[in-house]
Formats: C-alpha cells, structure tokens, sequence
C-alpha cells in the first residue's frame, strides 16, 4: 500500500484535511503534519490560533517528526494553494520537506502548478516534481 506525506502551508491545512480523507477512501495511507493533527484535533483550523505558540525547541521536534514520516512513506503530496497573492505558494518549510523528499528517492506530487516564475523552478524541475492539478487520480500506489 502507498503511504502518501501531505505537505502543506498552514493556511491550507483545512483542505490537507479534505485531501487525507478523500485519499484514505482510495485506499492509500496518509499521514499528516504534526502542526495539521493539533488543528484537526481541535477542529479549529484558524493559523493566527497555533502559529507563533511553539518554542523553536518544539518546532524543531515537529520537524523532525514530519521528516520521519516522510521517510517511512512512499510520496510527498504538496499542497500549495494562494497565499499572499502568490499562486501555487510553497513556503520554506516545505522546499525542505520536498528537499528531503528528493534525497530519499520518493515521488513528489505537487497539487497545483507553482509559479513559473519562482526562485527555485529550476530546482523543482530538477527534481522531478509531478503536477497532478488536483487530480487524485494522478497518484499512483
């Protein structure tokens, strides 16, 4: 079975919720960021609630928890919706999700396009990244 790694910005972790559910009714495994189980947790998906509330310590546990999972899993699924009137935003953390992702030869989806004009197209062709254009079908097990 295929463990798929959901990767997001916080501000789409609501829709990362929507896309794990439709995913495990596929019949894939999924697992979540640590950051994304709190909000669902809490049913409270609301950023300004969670971002800032953690020490640098605990960040860096969560971190290297998602990367764990990352590594037990067979693919990286990003999710990168608008923020800050960028399409297709993909933020720091998740470059280094995707990074580590490409080192341990696991397939990279990613939701929709980023932007042509991004500072690391160049490397995000380099590692192969499969723009699925939210179409589940897309990723295979």
């Amino acid at each position: 079975m295929t463990k798929i790694f959901l990767a997001a910005s916080m501000n789409f972790y609501e829709e990362l919720v929507s896309i794990e559910s439709k995913l495990l009714s596929l019949g894939f495994e999924v697992e979540i960021p640590v950051s994304a189980k709190m909000m669902k947790e809490k049913n409270d998906f609301v950023v300004e609630h969670f971002k800032g509330k953690t020490t640098s310590e605990q960040k860096g546990k969560y971190i290297k928890e998602n990367f764990n999972n990352i590594s037990s899993s067979n693919a990286l699924l990003v999710i990168n919706n608008e923020k800050n009137d960028i399409q297709g935003y993909i933020g720091p953390n998740v470059l280094m999700e995707i990074g580590l992702a490409f080192h341990l030869n696991k397939i990279i989806y990613i939701w929709n396009q980023y932007p042509l004009d991004a500072s690391y197209k160049d490397e995000m062709l380099a590692l192969g990244v499969i723009v699925i254009n939210r179409d589940l079908s897309k990723i295979h097990d």
